[in-house]
């Protein structure tokens, strides 16, 4: 029996675009009957990317059972009835002529007990998550006999076990999958599949981790249609992509880049799978917390948006997110640090670029900031210990005008005299634009070339950061 809570899954309730439903008159109607069930009121959701929509409450009726039903045609997909009050739920599946069908099953075993009248999605489904999870107990119940053999002998013995039920599991979904293309429950088990990776045994032994691991990436998605508009309302869709984006791709930006292509180009048949995973992908590396991964956010925007494939977005929507790219773009890791005229408390000018150090750091605030009061005490410690390790620290006050002399007591007052402190009165530098500092603290660590090394972290992070730094220059 599953659990919604335990399994960190939090029904909400979202307002999907239109384009979500197709009309016509043809009607749904999905009988529920749970034996042993005391509660008279469920919840009907529905798997969407990694969220759940609720989509009705259900009253059971006179003859005990839970009926939803309504006048247009249900959006394909994976779809969840949810038990208060453990929110224990069950799984079912509606495919655009699968709908109109009967379920029974006991509140005691939700899945293991349930059977359909007329859903051959769902029957097949069932079918084969029941055959799998017998086939796994069956595997795990050998591995955990090869561990406790104690002989040669009974370890073959368990082996060849084990290998024979591995085998029978692989036999059973290719049958399957070839018995039912195009029937919605086939590609939903399909993405739990992959291709077998051949043993590459006539490669040194050192280098076949290697060809496994690219053979397996590059494989990935090769048992399943990832053109069917049907996965969007699937959590496995999602559970699927994710993996490969941050399990299967080496956390590169070269390397997400040419993984959410590859991704992207695989979906890009099913219209509403890629809208939904485009707008998805651009938001998740545009909020991303990953060091660095604006330049997925970029990569998106530049090559997706700005190349009219997004177009569900208004223009002025398109134009505003090309303007956010490219204020972002100079700021990426790797890119020369846009140089910056500021002076020092007595007038004197000095460039970010003038300063000669191996590593610099820039760091951009103002008092009065909650957060840059916190971080100062982790600043001043890190250069205590740092400043004769070949870093400097270019201070650049956000405060302009007459305001900048709230800068300089801040500074004395807090004994801030050791390191590079600037100002620009007149903002003619445009620094507070030009590194995005509108909010303070940032923070940029800049090589000997002022090339941006890494951002956007905090100070209490400085010391380990520049730890590894300065090891791996060594």
């Amino acid at each position: 029996m599953h659990n919604l809570f335990t399994n960190k899954i939090y029904l909400i309730i979202i307002f999907l675009s239109a384009s979500f439903t197709s009309f016509s008159q043809e009607d749904y109607h999905i009988e529920l009957e749970i034996d042993g069930f005391a509660g008279k009121e469920i919840i009907v959701a529905r798997e969407f990317l990694n969220r759940y929509p609720v989509m009705d409450t259900l009253i059971q009726n006179t003859d005990g059972k839970f009926v939803f039903k309504g006048d247009s045609t249900l959006i394909a997909g994976v779809y969840l009835f949810v038990l208060p009050p453990n929110n224990d739920f069950l799984t079912f599946l509606v495919d655009e002529k699968d709908q109109h069908y009967s379920i029974k099953t006991k509140a005691s075993n939700l899945a293991g007990e349930v059977s359909f009248i007329g859903s051959p999605n769902n029957k097949l489904y069932y079918d084969h998550l029941n055959f799998s999870n017998l086939q796994v107990g069956k595997l795990n119940a050998l591995n955990e006999s090869i561990e406790l053999s104690h002989t040669a002998e009974r370890i073959k013995e368990h082996t060849t076990a084990f290998e024979k039920e591995l085998l029978a599991l692989k036999n059973y979904r290719e049958e399957l999958l070839k018995n039912n293309k195009g029937l919605f429950a086939a590609n939903l088990i399909s993405l739990e599949m992959e291709k077998p990776i051949p043993s590459f045994d006539q490669l040194p032994k050192e280098h076949i981790p290697h060809a496994k691991y690219f053979y397996r990436k590059d494989h990935f998605f090769d048992l399943v249609d990832m053109g069917d508009n049907r996965l969007l309302h699937s959590e496995a869709m999602f559970n699927k992509i994710f993996y490969y984006l941050e399990e299967l791709t080496a956390p590169h930006f070269d390397s997400l880049k040419v993984s959410i292509d590859n991704v992207l180009t695989l979906i890009k048949p099913a219209d509403q799978t890629f809208k939904y995973y485009l707008d998805h992908l651009m938001i998740e590396y545009a909020s991303s917390d990953v060091i660095g991964m604006d330049e997925i956010y970029i990569h998106i925007v530049e090559n997706y948006f700005g190349k009219g494939m997004a177009p569900w977005i208004p223009k002025e929507d398109v134009d505003e997110l090309l303007a956010d790219a490219l204020k972002r773009k100079p700021l990426l890791i790797g890119k020369l640090a846009p140089d910056i005229l500021m002076e020092k408390k007595d007038g004197t000018p000095i460039s970010l670029h003038e300063v000669k150090s191996p590593y610099t750091i820039l760091y951009l605030w103002q008092p009065g900031c909650s957060h840059c009061k916190k971080s100062m005490p982790f600043l001043k410690d890190f250069y205590e210990k740092f400043k004769d390790r070949g870093v400097e620290i270019f201070s650049a006050c956000t405060k302009v005008g007459s305001k900048t002399e709230t800068c300089w007591s801040y500074i004395e007052e807090n004994q801030m005299n050791e390191w590079i402190n600037v100002v620009d009165k007149d903002l003619s530098s445009r620094f507070v634009q030009k590194y995005l500092a509108e909010k303070t603290p940032k923070i940029y660590i800049l090589d000997e070339n002022k090339h941006i090394v890494l951002k956007n972290f905090g100070t209490d992070q400085l010391e380990e950061i520049m730890i590894d730094l300065i090891n791996q220059n060594q």
